[in-house]
């Protein structure tokens, strides 16, 4: 992705029409990066850009929802919900939105994105690997709401994960491509992360999840942080750091802290 618009690079102020416009690129590529970054499988970690090769089981749903603060002192927050379902095959099924504060009097200002995965092989093979195919689109504030809604991008990726020792360590990696319409861009994505087992306690666990991602445009980013499993593939609450690296500037920098619910069987 372009490099004006990676997640830890968009700034709030908008004193111009040009600044309003540069706002609404920054929300509509943090969906194509940031939203992307999960598309909620039943373990992985949002917000990560890392997706792996798992799926939500077949007739289960879960919600994914979090607060996304950029940390300069007067930063904004954003919040995002993420629905995912697998009606009872290999097909899981995202629809999400998210919403940005409004500024300057300014209408609050969103972005929805839909996403289907499947898999090839599924993890428990050792080796598991699918693909994902979605698009985000502008969602206008209260005031615009004669106005229409417009595709921002599409994408596809493809991920691939390597578990040892029963996921107690489990290497990911994400290849793609993004089609910018604003920019009519076609954008290489990359991602490499990893999950790491710390704890295990009945239906109790805490993990470590880290990663290093970015595009052919632009410096990379990481992404670190703690998740833990109040009850096992049912509950979840996590917190996430991150920085776009060789950045000195204080607005390349992100935290996050979310909330995983899970239900089995919703679908059947």
């Amino acid at each position: 992705m372009t490099p004006e618009v990676s997640p830890g690079r968009c700034a709030y102020g908008r004193s111009s029409r040009a600044a309003a416009g540069r706002m609404r690129r920054c929300a509509a590529a943090a969906l194509a990066l940031s939203l992307m970054l999960p598309s909620l499988p039943l373990r992985a970690a949002r917000p990560y850009f890392t997706d792996d090769a798992r799926i939500t089981p077949g007739g289960g749903c879960q919600i994914e929802s979090w607060l996304h603060h950029h940390t300069p002192r007067g930063g904004r927050t954003e919040f995002w919900a993420l629905p995912a379902c697998n009606p009872g095959g290999n097909l899981e099924i995202t629809a999400g939105v998210n919403r940005l504060p409004s500024e300057g009097g300014e209408p609050r200002t969103g972005n929805a994105l839909v996403q289907a995965k499947t898999l090839l092989r599924t993890l428990d093979t050792g080796i598991g690997t699918g693909f994902a195919v979605g698009a985000t689109a502008r969602v206008n504030g209260p005031s615009d709401a004669s106005s229409p809604s417009s595709l921002t991008s599409a994408y596809a990726y493809n991920v691939t994960s390597v578990s040892f020792a029963e996921e107690a360590f489990v290497l990911l990696t994400l290849a793609g491509i993004k089609r910018d319409r604003e920019t009519q861009r076609t954008i290489a994505l990359w991602g490499v992360g990893s999950e790491t087992r710390l704890l295990r306690r009945g239906d109790q666990e805490l993990l470590l999840a880290a990663e290093v991602y970015g595009s052919d445009r632009g410096s990379p980013s990481w992404q670190g942080g703690f998740r833990f499993w109040v009850v096992k593939e049912k509950v979840q609450v996590d917190a996430v750091v991150g920085r776009q690296i060789g950045s000195q500037a204080i607005d390349r920098s992100w935290v996050s802290i979310g909330l995983r619910l899970i239900g089995d069987g919703m679908l059947r």
